[in-house]
């Protein structure tokens, strides 16, 4: 009886271990693993397991998470005084799922529900590269004489789940840095297509152009689509999006 209400407490209860596949994945991606469950000292009657997929951000000087997904994993199940329990899990990485950066920790949450207790929680980061999709049209885009230097959220934008988007900005470093201060994309990936929004920061070269700079009016923004298959063809897609860019700079 004694033992039953200490892992009420939380002291002497069961323990969560989240073993994951591997620790880098990309958006879109399949996750697997295996979440370990080691009995206490008394029995417990698990509602469930959930998994939270979590990012943490800063905004505004303070620190936050966003959710991305949940899964519950499992239904009531009790779990003996030290008895182990392994339970396989899989789900796919959604495709909005923000990649990591040096601030913005990307993370698993792993935890069991256990009513009047302590519930044991189990904490995995992951590190988030960009789908096969947005890797490929950035590598296109570095091809034409540009750099990714920064992946930046912004928190004013449209057509996000999250209270945010990732925007990739590319430094100039051939031709195009006589013209461009900084070359920006949004990405929203769907399942056959990716959506694009694309700014221009043109450079100021004469009066009106360092007016313009002031005023904002040198950034141009444009949007559009590219079927994922056309990624597959690279010399293609390289001279789409140098044909977009030159638009925006005449």
């Amino acid at each position: 009886m004694f033992k039953k209400a200490l892992a009420k407490l939380g002291i002497g209860s069961a323990s969560v271990d989240t073993r994951l596949e591997r620790s880098t994945y990309r958006q879109g991606e399949r996750v697997r693993g295996q979440i370990h469950i080691q009995g206490g000292k008394a029995a417990q009657e698990i509602d469930e397991i959930y998994l939270y997929l979590v990012v943490q951000y800063y905004h505004e000087g303070t620190e936050a998470e966003c959710v991305v997904d949940e899964f519950r994993l499992t239904e009531r199940f009790v779990v003996a005084p030290h008895e182990t329990q392994v339970i396989p899990f899989e789900f796919t990485l959604p495709l909005d799922t923000p990649v990591s950066t040096g601030g913005s920790p990307v993370y698993l949450k792993t935890g069991l529900d256990i009513k009047r207790a302590i519930d044991p929680t189990d904490l995995d980061g992951i590190e988030v590269l960009p789908h096969p999709v947005v890797d490929q049209i950035l590598r296109a885009v570095e091809s034409l004489g540009f750099r990714l230097y920064h992946v930046q959220y912004d928190f004013e934008h449209f057509h996000s789940r999250n209270p945010f988007v990732q925007v990739y900005n590319l430094k100039p470093t051939g031709e195009y840095a006589k013209r461009l201060d900084k070359l920006s994309f949004i990405f929203d990936l769907e399942n056959k297509r990716v959506n694009i929004v694309m700014k221009v920061d043109r450079k100021p070269v004469h009066l009106l152009g360092k007016m313009e700079e002031q005023l904002k009016l040198d950034e141009r923004t444009t949007q559009f689509s590219i079927a994922q298959v056309e990624t597959n063809h690279f010399l293609q897609l390289r001279e789409k999006l140098e044909q977009l860019l030159q638009q925006q700079l005449e």
